[in-house]
């Protein structure tokens, strides 16, 4: 029996409910009351009647058949539905049976329990509730109590799924780290036991080595003894001999004197049996002698001398005594090896107990900060972090923390901001702290090396081949290389600082006039056009020579002396001792002066370039010094003084240089200079300084008359 069409049903659009929990909002909707039974049974309570003895096929599993098959009567019919029980179901029944195996179908794609399901099931429950209106109030109630431990058990469930994978990683990290114990502690036994069996094999090299000894000592003693003997029975024999000749002497002196003066020089004559038994017994001898040499020789020749048996004994008795040093040694360390066991024995133990403290109190406690990694953040490493965290709390260790997040850390130097006055330059205008960083020499060298580069590049672009203001495009460089404002005013006020401590570095010196704007940019541009000039003309000298590379020293002065007319000689002897200190020169050395010309990364050259930036400064600053000499009783000088002036102190230069002095002097375009007001002569001695202003011949016009 088809109780609703499809066509005309549409799902959950009847009635809802809300579940009483706290916080849950969440209303669930019911299908129209129409699209579970007919009309003709809207009232409630009327329940069908129905047998008793069908009642196991009320709770029967819901499916295609009722009852167990069986051979008679076909659990299906033709087109494929089941047939009906025997015995017919009440129609509210069979009306919720089909609502529920229709949503049961529509959620067949679930596999297991879901809430699609659990929400059929609900629904069907509610119009049974809702049909029983005598018993719908206790219904209700354990309908809402099973919603409410099922809301319940689904939020433990969902606080419980992140400390279920916080304890799977923690477990992970612990068993990590006991791992690492165990093959730490494996390493440091196979190293002790290593360590032990060389310490062993030492041992028993040494025995073998000091047996060897024992037995060589025995056999020199034994043929020494042996020796002695035969020594001691030869010269016994040797001084019967020399007893026996002595006696033979008196007899013959006896028997001479006894004879009388007749006979005196027939005796004075040699007897010639004398001299033949005489002949015979020094034969005997040297036969004897000759078959003892022998002797000695075939017995004796494998013996060592008695000073290297002295040596070989001092050897052995010092071999002896470090081999009971090293004996010492290892038991020494054998105790050592066993309180290290002991030792390790008991850390295991504590590891197990500290173990079973962690396992107590995984669940319970909240793991410590490693503080200690903030070290390989922050800056000053270490060393500083030790320093300025040492006896602190976790709270005021996160005060620090969020200190050095904003830039205001401990155990930092600050350097002083001057304002946001007009007068500040633009690239040090800031109100606050500026921390000084540990810079170095080199770390501003690269800088200026970097920034010059880029601002030739801006320069190359410009059309009208102005200069861009250094101090404007310095601001610019450092905003662009550190990409923000507070980071490039900070290293902008360290490459001050540290300009500001190497006054004596000319390099520094320099660049840092330039930027304060006591120093004009096209001085650095001519003083590199000078050394560029410089190194060719040395080149062309060079190939006049034959291309070597090298100039001899003589040939490298001349090449000066021609570079420079207005140099004296005491300038061009400072300049070749430069030389001579930078390449480390002898007398007849050549120069390598490609050599001469390189420099570092941060841009720092070697001596002789120093000293050519040097002798520039002092020659400008003399050269203005002249200027103010000749006109040192004027107070407002004219153009047409100063151009006098100059015109004596250097007469040999050329009227493009006046002119450009001139400008310089009055800061004023060539056009205007007709029109130009006296000015002073301190300011205009100040311009002159601070401009590319130097003198262009050696020659003054009293030494021209």
């Amino acid at each position: 029996m088809n109780l609703r069409s499809p066509q005309t049903v549409t799902a959950f659009s009847g009635p809802s409910y809300q579940l009483t929990l706290k916080g849950d909002t969440t209303r669930h909707p019911l299908p129209q009351p129409a699209s579970l039974k007919p009309y003709v049974d809207t009232k409630s309570g009327s329940l069908d009647s129905w047998p008793a003895h069908c009642t196991s096929q009320a709770t029967s599993k819901l499916g295609p058949t009722v009852g167990p098959p069986s051979s008679s009567i076909p659990s299906r019919g033709s087109d494929g539905e089941p047939y009906q029980s025997l015995v017919p179901k009440p129609k509210f029944l069979e009306q919720l049976e089909m609502y529920l195996r229709k949503e049961l179908r529509n959620t067949a794609s679930d596999s297991g329990p879901s809430d699609t399901r659990l929400q059929a099931f609900r629904e069907v429950f509610e119009y049974l509730i809702g049909d029983f209106k005598t018993y719908k109030p206790l219904l209700s109630a354990i309908k809402n109590e099973y919603e409410i431990t099922l809301s319940h058990q689904r939020e433990q469930i969902r606080e419980l799924e992140p400390l279920k994978a916080m304890l799977v990683t923690v477990s992970e990290q612990c068993n990590q780290k006991i791992m690492g114990f165990h093959e730490e502690e494996r390493e440091e036994i196979t190293a002790l036991k290593n360590e032990r069996w060389e310490l062993l094999d030492k041992v028993r090299t040494m025995k073998e080595e000091h047996t060897s000894q024992q037995m060589q000592i025995s056999k020199l003693q034994d043929e020494v003894a042996t020796e002695y003997l035969k020594y001691r029975d030869e010269c016994d024999a040797r001084k019967l001999l020399i007893s026996d000749i002595n006696d033979l002497r008196y007899q013959q002196e006896d028997a001479k004197k006894s004879q009388g003066t007749e006979k005196q020089a027939e005796e004075e004559q040699e007897d010639p049996v004398k001299l033949k038994i005489a002949l015979r017994k020094c034969r005997e001898d040297l036969s004897t002698a000759t078959v003892k040499l022998n002797e000695m020789i075939a017995n004796y020749g494998d013996v060592v001398p008695r000073r290297d048996f002295e040596f070989l004994k001092a050897d052995f008795e010092k071999l002896q005594v470090e081999k009971d040093e090293l004996q010492s040694d290892h038991v020494t360390l054998q105790k050592e090896h066993d309180i290290l066991q002991e030792t390790a024995e008991k850390l295991q133990e504590e590891r197990n107990t500290y173990l079973e403290e962690w396992e107590t109190l995984k669940g319970r406690a909240t793991p410590r900060p490693d503080w200690d990694r903030c070290s390989k953040v922050l800056e000053g490493g270490e060393e500083r972090w030790t320093m300025i965290s040492q006896d602190k709390r976790s709270d005021e260790l996160v005060g620090l923390l969020l200190k050095e997040i904003t830039g205001d850390g401990e155990g930092f130097e600050y350097l002083e901001c001057r304002g946001i006055d007009e007068e500040v330059p633009i690239y040090l205008r800031y109100e606050g702290k500026i921390r000084r960083k540990k810079m170095a020499h080199r770390d501003a060298g690269l800088i200026f090396k970097e920034m010059w580069t880029e601002k030739a590049k801006k320069d190359a672009e410009r059309s009208d081949n102005s200069l861009e203001d250094v101090a404007s495009f310095f601001a610019q460089f450092m905003l662009q290389k550190y990409g923000e404002q507070r980071a490039a005013i900070e290293w902008a006020y360290n490459v001050v600082d540290i300009c500001e401590q190497n006054t004596k570095d000319d390099h520094l010196k320099m660049f840092y006039d330039i930027l304060a704007g006591e120093l004009d940019e096209q001085v650095y541009h001519q003083f590199m056009e000078q050394l560029a000039n410089l190194f060719g003309a040395l080149e062309k000298k060079d190939s006049e020579l034959g291309a070597e590379g090298q100039l001899p020293q003589d040939e490298f002065e001349e090449v000066l002396q021609e570079f420079f007319p207005v140099k004296d000689e005491d300038s061009l002897a400072a300049l070749m001792t430069a030389v001579t200190d930078e390449l480390t020169l002898q007398e007849t050395e050549k120069i390598n002066y490609k050599e001469l010309f390189t420099e570092d990364e941060d841009g720092s050259v070697g001596p002789f370039i120093n000293k050519l930036r040097t002798q520039d400064r002092e020659e400008r600053a003399s050269y203005v010094d002249e200027i103010r000499q000749e006109l040192r009783d004027k107070g407002d000088v004219p153009v047409s003084e100063l151009r006098v002036a100059i015109a004596v102190i250097d007469a040999e230069i050329d009227k493009a240089n006046v002119m450009l002095y001139l400008t310089i002097a009055y800061d004023l375009p060539v056009e205007e200079l007709n029109q130009a007001d006296p000015v002073s002569l301190d300011v205009i001695c100040k311009r002159l300084q601070r401009g590319p202003v130097r003198r262009i011949g050696s020659l003054n016009s009293s030494e021209l008359k």
